[in-house]
This record gives C-alpha cells, structure tokens and sequence, in this order.
C-alpha cells in the first residue's frame, strides 16, 4: 500500500502548492476508511518539504517518489522512497526515514537506543539508523527484485532534518559510530551533502521504470532470508526486528544483564 506517488517534478508542485498533506490524507481516507491523526499530518507538513529541498538542490528530473510504503507482511511504514537511474546507469531505490527530531540522549548502555520526546512523551526508540537498518534488511528479505539482475540497488540513510549536529554527543555518540558509518544519518548541516548523494544515485532518471519494478516485483521470503532463519535456528544469527519489536529485544536484555550484575531474580513481562 502507498499513500502517495508522483513524479518528482509533480511532487515538488504538490509541496510548492501546500497541497501535499491535503492529497495524502484524502488517500488514507481512501485506503484505510479514516483520516490521518493530527500529528501524522503535521508530520507530513513539516518533513516534505524537507524532501523537496533535497530533489532541488541534487537538480534532479524524471526521477518518482513514493510516501508511506507499507512494509509486506507488517504494519510499519516508509517515509520516503525515491526511484531512478545512477550515474553508472545503475537502478537505485533511496529510502530516507525522516524525523522531526531536536533534542536527542544517547543511551550507550541499551545499544542502538536513544530518548527522545515523540508521541507525546519522552520515550526510548531505536537510534535512526538502526530504524533504518531493519527497514533495509527488512525489505531485502522480501522484496525479490533485489535479488535479481539487473542490479536493483538500496540505499538506505535517515535525515533528521531538524537536528543540529554535535560530534560525540547524541546522536553522535561514538556508540553509534559503526552503524552511522553502515546507514548514513543526515542532520541538517549535512543538507546539500544529503542532496548531492541523491543526485549520485539518481541523476539518469528512469524513475518510473524503476518504480514499476519495485512495485511489481514478488513478495516472498529471499534465499538470504532463509538462510538467515536458518542460522537463528542453530543460535548463530539475530533476526532483523522493527521499531517496537527492537526496544522490546534491547530493554529485556539490559534488565537481564542488570539482573545478572545484582545477581538478583527478576520477572519480566512482555505485552502485545
């Protein structure tokens, strides 16, 4: 399911025209029988043309863009996925997890994690790029065009758009720094450098093409993905998890761990 899909050139419009969030919550009133909640909307209306700022300054055309991909087989959302051709003629899909976030805490000892204020209250949530790293694991599992030739190619980054950058501290803490290195994080200093990797990877155009391939491509569980099932099996591997799933794993283990070092008994119970 999507809530929206353009070209570029039509997206942009849609954004200059501040029409975006109105065509997007008539087409979840379409697909889902009910209107967006307020803060989704506001969402909509902060974040994309954030998204529009970055396909102007790459200089970009005849790429396509698609908002609120549901993921198969789970209720998760994209935030944004852009199609086209790259300078090596390659076919790239960029997906970018987009927050509204400000004021972050690192929060070495849980793993990937951080505290931040979202739905009302502070709350622990997965460090961007590890959000982003189950999407891209996610999707590569089951999406069958990436598997296939010719190249079909994922990148996958998060931009906080509202975030100012501040080496060694929140986001950046150093904990974070391999998966940074693996899933780019973008804040909004690094704007124009966000926007001239999308022209890297979609300057050739052919957006539409790609799109189609991405959105008729078969869902099934990859060959990848089942060796992976195969190795959880035999306790070699952990399977890629997504949002609520990855702080419910990471919250567990860190009471274990904090039971253990206490060596006291504990109870832990798991809703859902």
């Amino acid at each position: 399911m999507l809530i929206y899909q353009a070209p570029s050139d039509r997206f942009i419009d849609d954004v200059r025209e501040n029409t975006i969030s109105d065509i997007m919550s008539e087409n979840y009133k379409a697909r889902l029988g009910k209107y967006p909640g307020v803060p989704e909307f506001v969402s909509w209306q902060n974040s994309l043309s954030r998204v529009r700022d970055l396909l102007e300054l790459g200089k970009i055309h005849d790429t396509f863009v698609a908002l609120e991909y549901e993921v198969p087989y789970n209720q998760s959302r994209l935030d944004c996925l852009l199609f086209g051709k790259g300078a090596n003629n390659i076919s790239n899909v960029i997906l970018i997890e987009l927050k509204q976030w400000s004021n972050v805490k690192a929060m070495a000892e849980e793993g990937n994690f951080v505290e931040t204020y979202t739905g009302g209250r502070e709350r622990v949530v997965p460090h961007p790029s590890q959000q982003v790293k189950g999407y891209h694991n996610y999707m590569q599992g089951f999406v069958e065009e990436f598997e296939k030739e010719p190249t079909l190619s994922l990148f996958s980054c998060a931009y906080c758009h509202n975030y100012s950058r501040t080496d060694g501290k929140g986001l950046h803490n150093p904990v974070y720094k391999d998966l940074i290195a693996e899933f780019p994080l973008f804040t909004k200093e690094d704007t124009k450098l966000l926007g001239i990797r999308i022209r890297e990877l979609l300057e050739n155009g052919s957006g539409f093409e790609i799109f189609n391939r991405f959105m008729q491509s078969r869902l099934h569980p990859s060959k990848k993905l089942l060796e992976n099932v195969h190795k959880i099996i035999k306790n070699d591997v952990v399977f890629s998890l997504l949002n609520e799933q990855l702080v419910a794993k990471n919250l567990i283990r860190a009471r274990c761990r904090m039971s253990a070092k206490k060596n006291e008994k504990s109870v832990i119970i798991v809703h859902g």
